[in-house]
């Protein structure tokens, strides 16, 4: 029976262990993902560059790239300097159409027209569209090429988009950590 408890002690421990490693892993990946941002803004400031930012984070809301990228998948980002895209990248663009004015697509490249060593003209089109798209961009109006692929990740961002439910996923852990931490210090102070 004992052997029982100190082994079930001992697995909770474990992943315990575990996922404050994955998640200190990953606030440490954020923050350096923040710093390079922070420091690239600051450069473009200081150099007087109108640059898009180094890296950049967007959630897919269509199924156009089905099934590359999927719905509610979330990507990262990254600006390539001096035009280096290449046909079968896919990249992050301001929508040219008229009808889509403001909206950020999400496309792969299927022809590339070079105007000069810095400009070309994309033709674009996404993996699920059946036609390419009908406005072709230059390479201003990119933000960059997707890098990183995180599966169903939007739905996170579904989840805290609502003020209760940010509320409930920030109250409920500080509850249970505070709870915890006040048993120790009773059980502590009650041996003492």
């Amino acid at each position: 029976m004992v052997q029982d408890i100190s082994k079930s002690k001992y697995i909770t421990n474990f992943v315990a262990r575990a996922f404050f490693i994955a998640v200190l892993a990953f606030l440490i990946l954020i923050g350096i993902l923040l710093a390079v941002y922070f420091a690239d803004l600051l450069v473009n400031r200081q150099t007087g560059r109108t640059d898009k930012p180094l890296f950049g984070a967007y959630v897919i809301v269509t199924p156009s790239m089905v099934p590359t990228i999927k719905v509610n998948d979330a990507i990262v980002i990254k600006r390539i300097d001096n035009d280096k895209y290449s046909i079968g990248d896919i990249i992050t663009f301001d929508s040219p159409s008229p009808i889509y004015q403001g909206f950020t697509i999400t496309h792969r490249i299927i022809n590339k027209v070079s105007e000069s060593s810095e400009i070309s003209t994309y033709t674009t089109k996404g993996d699920n569209n059946s036609i390419a798209d009908p406005n072709t961009i230059t390479t201003a109006s990119i933000h960059g090429k997707v890098f990183l692929k995180l599966p169903k990740l939007g739905y996170i961002k579904k989840f805290f988009s609502k003020p209760i439910n940010f509320f409930i996923a920030i109250i409920i852990p500080a509850l249970v950590l505070l709870l915890y931490d006040g048993s120790r210090i009773v059980s502590v102070y009650n041996k003492k």
